[in-house]
């Protein structure tokens, strides 16, 4: 391993464990005795293949370390929040959960802090010097071409800070041990020591980057401000940046001018009555303008689930998707935003990922766990747990927020509750819609595109104009289906299969590659092809297209259908055909 690959060996090991650290500067004396008991680590991991990417294809996207310490610095905070549920009394004094960002312009340093739950020794030692073994490989293969926005998925987003930091320091506070420090320059080891400072975080963590001379452009109010708007404006917590402001204010003259002004007074001496006497004694005054530092918050949305849906433009809608999925590079393919009622009361916002995760069948039949965040009166209950979805809908991601659920709820007795099946079964009501409706466009779609504006235009142009008008929409819609199916149709076919309860809806939202002459085309659940005039069903399932040329039964006019999940599919949606 050279010098370069070493310099970045604890920037792999470094950002597993979402942590944050410290901006104030030790004294000699405390900087001393720091180094006297400090405990040198060697980092546990072959971090070689994964530092050459880092170093090939990130280094151009620095700045997504503020959002992956942002982001951290949430984590965080929900785990305390979660905990004082049941212990008020663990949050103490520092009852304020927030993230907290600030900037040295002189040294060149971004701070973030957050009053989270913070570390203990041996988690500074275990989370920051060991890279999780799990996902590795999967990250590597992801990351080669340069796709940043899918670093935090895979837990290893705080090594981004070593894309714009030469040095990181981590200072942490747990309830349960004294405050530490984590140090190390990107190094093959890290040091470890007590904080000789004492406790100064009360709790949390607070992680001070100390900038590159390339990524010096972080260490500005302006820069930073524009990052926590693009990437951690719907975060659930405030976000708060030190800014500094120019105020004006009226101070006392210094001595040396009032001793001036008071000399001139007295070469003009007059006689003067005590009312006079006692005006020349006022202070003499001056305007000056001086700089002050406030902490101003920047995200100042919140959760954007419990906004009325009025309210929320698309950008917005959008833009809270790159934060929840992590994924600053796509729009979604469709999302659903409703509140529930009856049963059990929720708010939910699901959306539908234009493109499918790779991994998405990897392990179809094991355990598995959905993208969906639950809240419960606005406290993060899980991200992780099973049957809230059937396994065919695990691609979709959101949140779940509901004030009905118990606070003390667990992951273990999450999967008991009555209310939560009640839940799952409108959820996937509402996706499935979702999906109909963009798999259909029928009359009333096009009325739905006629109304307001659009009345008057189509009043204006002929018959044939307005026809075409309508065609191009139809085509745009189903092109636009086509490409989501493209990506999911596995998932609706093993729908098909497994949710007996659905079979119909999603049989509607087959499509089927099929060729007519030689031309490819999509063929769905309920529709006929005109051939010769006459319109027909006619089936033959093959996987490939060559199979069904170089078949007995081919000929030109017949339709071959490639199928990927063939006879079982098929003869569930399509039984009524064959009978």
């Amino acid at each position: 391993m050279n010098s370069k690959q070493k310099a970045f060996a604890l920037l792999l090991l470094f950002m597993l464990s979402g942590v944050q650290v410290m901006t104030q500067d030790l004294t000699d004396e405390q900087r001393k005795l720091l180094e006297q008991s400090q405990e040198t680590h060697e980092f546990q991991a072959e971090t070689g293949r994964l530092m050459d990417i880092l170093i090939n294809s990130l280094y151009t996207q620095k700045e997504i370390f503020l959002r992956e310490l942002i982001s951290n610095a949430a984590d965080a905070l929900d785990k305390i929040r979660f905990l004082s549920v049941k212990n008020p009394e663990i949050l103490g004094d520092k009852t304020e959960l927030a993230i907290r960002i600030e900037i040295n312009t002189e040294e060149k340093s971004v701070t973030v802090t957050d009053s989270g739950i913070g570390m203990t020794k041996n988690d500074l030692i275990s989370n920051l010097g060991t890279i999780a073994k799990s996902g590795t490989t999967q990250f590597i293969e992801a990351i080669k071409g340069g796709n940043v926005n899918l670093i935090g998925q895979f837990g290893v987003g705080f090594y981004s800070c070593f894309l714009a930091g030469q040095k990181v320091t981590v200072a942490s506070k747990n309830t349960d041990d004294d405050q530490y420090i984590w140090e190390s320059q990107a190094a093959h080891s890290f040091a470890v020591s007590k904080d000789p400072r004492g406790n100064t975080l009360g709790r949390g963590t607070q992680v001070t980057i100390h900038l590159k001379q390339d990524a010096v452009e972080f260490a500005e109010e302006s820069t930073i401000r524009e990052l926590i708007k693009k990437y951690s404006e719907f975060i659930n917590f405030p976000i708060y940046l030190k800014v500094t402001r120019e105020v004006t204010k009226q101070v006392d003259e210094e001595p040396e001018q009032q001793d001036q002004q008071d000399q001139t007074d007295d070469d003009e001496v007059k006689v003067k009555d005590d009312d006079d006497d006692a005006d020349t004694k006022k202070k003499a005054t001056k305007t000056i303008k001086e700089k002050v530092s406030e902490w101003m918050q920047v995200n100042e949305n919140k959760a954007i689930w419990l906004r009325p849906k009025e309210e929320i433009s698309d950008d917005d809608y959008k833009k809270f998707y790159k934060v929840l999925s992590k994924n600053s590079g796509e729009d979604p393919f469709n999302w659903v935003h409703f509140k529930a009622e009856g049963e059990v009361e929720f708010t939910s916002l699901i959306y539908v990922p234009k493109r499918a995760p790779s991994d998405m069948f990897d392990n179809y039949y094991g355990k598995q766990t959905t993208n969906l965040k639950l809240y419960v009166r606005r406290v993060l209950i899980s991200e992780e747990f099973e049957d809230i979805l059937p396994r065919y809908l695990s691609f979709v991601k959101g949140v779940i927020d509901s004030d009905e659920l118990p606070l003390n709820v667990n992951r273990e007795t999450l999967q008991q509750l009555k209310m939560l099946k009640v839940i799952s079964r409108k959820i996937v009501k509402k996706i499935l819609e979702l999906f109909q409706d963009a798999a259909s466009y029928d009359e009333e779609d096009e009325d739905d595109t006629e109304e307001g504006e659009e009345d008057d235009n189509m009043a204006e142009t002929t018959p044939e104009e307005q026809q075409r008008l309508k065609d191009e929409k139809r085509k745009k819609k189903m092109d636009e289906y086509n490409e989501f199916w493209k990506e999911y149709g596995k998932n609706i076919k093993l729908g098909v299969i497994e949710d007996s309860s659905n079979r119909q809806k999603l049989a509607e939202l087959t499509r089927y590659n099929y060729y007519l002459n030689y031309y490819m085309k999509y063929f769905g659940y309920d529709d006929k092809i005109h051939i010769d005039n006459k319109w027909n069903h006619f089936y033959l399932l093959y996987d490939l297209y060559k199979q069904s040329s170089d078949s007995i039964y081919f000929q030109s006019n017949i339709i071959h259908i490639l199928n990927i999940i063939p006879n079982i599919l098929f003869q569930m949606v399509f039984k009524q055909e064959f009978n």
